[in-house]
């Protein structure tokens, strides 16, 4: 697909909640499009770490090429600084092969920095803030710290190990310096350098939520618990915080049963999607169509008049 006499690069972004279908979608627009995905899915980044992700197969793939996947160690840290600079290269490539790249995934920061940027060290920095957290932290611990920060910023919580304390300390900073929670803090846009259409799929409450609960239950049959235990000596790393692998960690130390495990992770997984989609709200952008999964003339009408402009 040409892209000619435009002043900015076009990318298409498809996203939605867990389950919703996503990769299905784009896969049968990549091929419309002769185009490739560039996942946005901050735990698809990790290799070895498949089942419990998610992570398209290469049947599913159908010979489109998929980029960010399995480009990182399960013991490696992993920012949004780093996939926005590495997504931007390729972006840049496919931009000289005159294709329009499709970005596809439910990670909210990693969209909001591609298509917004993102600016943290603008924020009003509070020595006092910190000083005082990190003496809470001594006096009564990491868990501590992690449960304020849920209390006050749910969203960050979810992306951060809760033994990074650094890292914990610091969002609450923002919040208690800037009467914002970090997470919205992010959200402050600047102008895109992209031409965006962006994509929220989704779906009726109660089927989605059918969807989830079934993919877990694939996810446990296809060997979840094996794959969380060849990793479980990373369990403290940023990798394992993820749906389905904290859980099942719990399960490996005799912290739970595997029943109760397996209904936690539906349960996280629902109010996952719940949180991705107030964030998809959240987001600022011109160009942003809610649309059910099942419209699929719709979608494909969008996407080929945003494609031939």
């Amino acid at each position: 697909m040409v892209q000619e006499n435009c002043l900015k690069p076009k990318i298409i972004i498809i996203t939605g909640p867990t389950a919703v279908g996503k990769s299905d979608l784009a896969v049968k627009i990549a091929k419309m499009l002769n185009t490739e995905i560039i996942s946005a899915d901050s735990m698809q980044i990790y290799k070895g770490l498949d089942i419990g992700t998610g992570k398209i197969t290469e049947e599913e793939k159908d010979g489109v090429v998929h980029h960010m996947l399995d480009i990182v160690e399960p013991y490696d840290e992993y920012s949004v600084s780093d996939y926005v600079e590495q997504t931007k290269v390729i972006i840049s490539k496919l931009n000289l092969q005159n294709k329009i790249p499709i970005v596809v995934g439910g990670t909210g920061f990693y969209l909001n920095g591609l298509i917004n940027g993102y600016n943290f060290s603008t924020s009003a920095k509070n020595d006092e803030v910190r000083e005082k957290w990190n003496n809470l932290y001594n006096e009564k611990g990491a868990d501590f710290i992690y449960e304020s920060l849920k209390s006050i910023d749910p969203i960050s919580a979810e992306k951060i190990n809760r033994n990074d304390v650094k890292r914990l300390i610091r969002a609450i900073e923002i919040y208690e310096t800037t009467g914002k929670p970090k997470s919205e803090v992010a959200l402050a846009s600047e102008e895109s350098e992209y031409d965006v259409l962006m994509l929220v799929i989704t779906k009726d409450r109660e089927e989605l939520y059918k969807k989830i609960n079934a993919r877990v239950d694939k996810m446990f049959s296809l060997g979840l618990v094996d794959e969380v235990k060849s990793f479980i000596q990373y369990e403290n790393c940023q990798s394992m915080q993820a749906i389905g692998y904290k859980e099942v960690v719990k399960y490996l130390k005799n912290e739970t049963s595997l029943d109760e495990a397996i209904e936690e992770v539906k349960k996280n997984s629902r109010n996952y999607a719940k949180r991705q989609m107030t964030f998809f709200r959240w987001i600022k952008h011109n160009n942003k169509h809610f649309i059910d999964a099942s419209e699929i003339n719709k979608i494909t009408s969008i996407i080929e008049n945003f494609a031939s402009k």
